[in-house]
């Protein structure tokens, strides 16, 4: 049990809330003395110095650490952090989100109770609101939402912050990471009578659990020197360099629990998340493990080694499959004693798609495979006849899949196949199968058409959202219900394939606008589409055809409306906001100005996207005066023109050199309100700078 503060929890865990774990009700309406409470004792306590408050219990899986007990406390200070963070300015933001890891596929905090709930934090961390009102307010924020009961207690706990933090003065961000403590327990460290059954070597250093287990099965067997021997021929397998690459040696020992851990599951249909030496030595034999050892050998050698990195992740090093599927489906055929090699990739890719989906679970998986090798019908013909077995593992997607791979065979297999390993997809193909069909049959020829078209255009990597600007442009032209929640012009594949499934007729019709074309021939019809776009009223979203600066600067390809500002462009989903008509005139005046690369005259102009808004910035260090101009919706959709003058104030000669122009004063600043019209905002300012030039001409 280690004693942990804020920051060495978000630093050195993965935590997850499972949907396991019950509702986030603190900030719920009839909880909220309780969280008042709370915040009233943490003050108190941080007044003294640290604050200790409670227990965190949680179980290792992969790369993450499921939440037992502590979820209502952790949540509540995570919320507090990002409460604090917004409220400490966004520097403090920007490094509570990066702790958080937001950007990265595994997440420091994740809330798994709904998938939507989940959604729903990530978007209100990256949102930088702290105000209850405005987050229902979001455009992210969904009309469901309301009748979830974490989400609505997670809002409600902004409010409770809200209205108690200012009677807080000891609670701020830097105090809450660094001395807000829980006493953190990780239940994987201990096991059933682990204090009676401790064994140590001559080093006296804990054995491990193969280590302990060895000498209870030897015991009871009749070959005991055979198995000893075989034994140190197992970790010797374990120990080849080819196997195990650049791992220590201490790697070998995780690989030798891990087989046997394999060989219990399979063996009794139980999970078991580590071995207890003394009660499972009375479950398997050593002849259990050398039968499943021979068959890892066999498979280190079968198809080419192609299988040798599922044997790898015994060595737990691994971040995908962490329950071993795959192992154990290939080692139950391997036990089937199949001599056709290409059964074994059958079974292979079968799993190896489920494992890339996430949708198998233990313990029917084990009753599967059991059931299974028990039977001498082959893989597709199991799954397909024994629908009592395979239902409890294969959804209809998988089912399928397999029923088309069973019927067409190797062509159709080979297409699925390496459609469905393709990152964007990640196993979940079910758009491309609909889209293949002529009525209710599948058409393999339409699918491998529908394949080429799609790699021909999402042809780009992950980081830059799949596919270029310039299809992102056509599409707009094309999908009816595009952007996305009049938001996402698709940067995730999760996004897309919503887009997809809205539009699906359109969407597919734009594809098959592809087939038998080269890049070049693609280049040239994507163009075609967008020069046909017209920007009018009824094109909603044609500036963003016309105008490529647009969602060149949307680097995760997500806008935002504000009713200040109207449209903008963010970047990383969230940051440096800027409205679509500031990027118009911004372009506009750089085409006169040069950005930042002074004329003959020597004006400069530039964009601020230094706050949560864009201000364009034009100054002449040879000038006592500069220009910030903003678009402004609410100000009956014009550019605000704000004249800053050096020095404390204007003589009054240069007031009313100022007001002859037009700018009025406001909130203590001369300003000009123009109309869309971008020339005008440019004939202002030489208006001014020529009035200014005679002033001084004639003083």
């Amino acid at each position: 049990m280690d004693k942990l503060n804020i920051k060495e929890l978000l630093e050195g865990f993965n935590f997850v809330v499972p949907e396991i774990q019950r509702e986030y009700v603190w900030g719920a309406a009839k909880n909220k003395r309780v969280l008042i409470q709370f915040l009233k004792d943490l003050d108190q306590k941080l007044s003294q110095g640290d604050a200790n408050i409670g227990f965190l219990y949680s179980y290792k899986s992969g790369a993450e650490h499921y939440l037992i007990d502590g979820q209502q406390r952790y949540t509540t200070i995570l919320l507090l952090c990002y409460y604090l963070a917004v409220d400490e300015g966004k520097d403090n933001l920007a490094h509570f989100i990066d702790m958080l890891k937001l950007n990265q596929n595994i997440q420091a905090f994740s809330y798994r109770v709904r998938s939507y709930t989940e959604s729903f934090l990530q978007n209100l961390f990256k949102s930088g609101i702290k105000n209850a009102d405005a987050v229902t307010d979001q455009t992210w924020y969904k009309r469901n939402y309301e009748d979830d009961t974490t989400i609505t207690s997670m809002i409600g706990a902004l409010s409770v912050f809200e209205a108690e933090l200012k009677n807080c003065s000891n609670i701020q961000l830097e105090r809450i990471l660094n001395h807000v403590t829980f006493w953190y327990f990780d239940v994987d460290m201990t096991s059933q009578g682990e204090e009676l059954y401790i064994t140590m070597n001559s080093r006296g250093e804990k054995l491990t659990d193969s280590e302990q287990i060895k000498p209870r099965l030897l015991k009871v067997s009749a070959k005991k020197e055979f198995y000893g021997k075989k034994w140190d021929d197992w970790e010797e397998f374990f120990y080849n360099k080819q196997l195990r690459g650049k791992r220590n040696i201490d790697s070998i020992d995780t690989a030798m629990n891990n087989m046997i851990r394999i060989v219990l599951e399979l063996k009794t249909l139980h999970e078991h998340s580590r071995i207890n030496p003394v009660e499972d030595a009375e479950l398997i034999t050593i002849e259990d493990i050398a039968k499943y050892m021979n068959a890892i050998i066999e498979l280190y050698e079968i198809n080419d080694g192609n299988y040798i990195l599922e044997i790898a992740r015994l060595y737990g090093d691994s971040k995908e499959d962490g329950d071993f599927y795959v192992l154990k489906a290939l080692l139950t055929e391997r036990l089937k004693d199949k001599k056709d090699l290409y059964e074994y990739e059958r079974v292979y890719q079968t799993v190896k798609n489920h494992v890339r989906r996430n949708k198998l679970k233990n313990l029917p998986f084990l009753t599967f495979l059991k059931e299974y090798k028990e039977s001498s019908k082959e893989w597709y013909d199991y799954i397909l006849t024994e629908k009592e077995s395979s239902s409890n593992v294969f959804n209809g997607h998988e089912l399928e899949k397999i029923n088309i791979c069973n019927s067409l065979g190797y062509s159709a297999e080979k297409a699925i196949w390496e459609l469905q390993s393709h990152p964007f997809w990640n196993g979940e193909i079910k758009q491309m199968i609909n889209w293949s069909k002529l009525g209710e049959s599948f058409s393999l020829e339409n699918f491998k058409i529908n394949s080429q078209c799609f790699n021909l255009l999402f042809d780009q990597k992950q980081d830059v959202g799949w596919t270029s600007d310039s299809v992102r442009q056509a599409l707009i032209t094309y999908l009816p219900k595009y952007p996305l929640d009049d938001c996402f012009f698709g940067f995730t594949s999760s996004q897309w394939k919503e887009i997809m499934y809205n539009n699906s007729d359109r969407f597919q019709q734009f594809l098959q606008l592809f087939i038998d074309m080269t890049q070049q021939e693609r280049n040239a019809k994507l163009d075609e589409i967008k020069s046909s776009y017209d920007e009018k009223p009824e094109n909603k979203w044609a500036e963003f055809v016309q105008h490529d600066y647009l969602l060149e600067y949307c680097n995760t390809k997500r806008i935002q409306y504000r009713n200040e500002y109207g449209i903008e462009c963010v970047q990383n989903c969230y940051k440096q906001p800027v409205s679509v008509k500031n990027m118009h005139l911004y372009h506009y005046l750089k085409s006169h100005l040069n950005e930042k690369k002074p004329l003959s005259n020597g004006w400069i102009c530039w964009m601020d996207k230094s706050g949560w808004k864009s201000v364009i910035k034009i100054y002449n260090d040879n000038y006592p005066f500069r220009f910030h101009i903003q678009y402004r919706k609410d100000h009956n959709e014009q550019y605000k023109i704000k004249l800053i003058w050096n020095g404390d104030s204007l003589s009054e000669e240069e007031r009313n050199l100022v007001e002859t122009v037009g700018f009025i004063r406001e909130e203590e600043r001369y300003v000009f309100y123009v109309s869309l019209d971008m020339s005008n905002s440019l004939n202002v300012i030489r208006q001014i700078v020529i009035a200014y030039d005679v002033f001084l001409a004639n003083r």
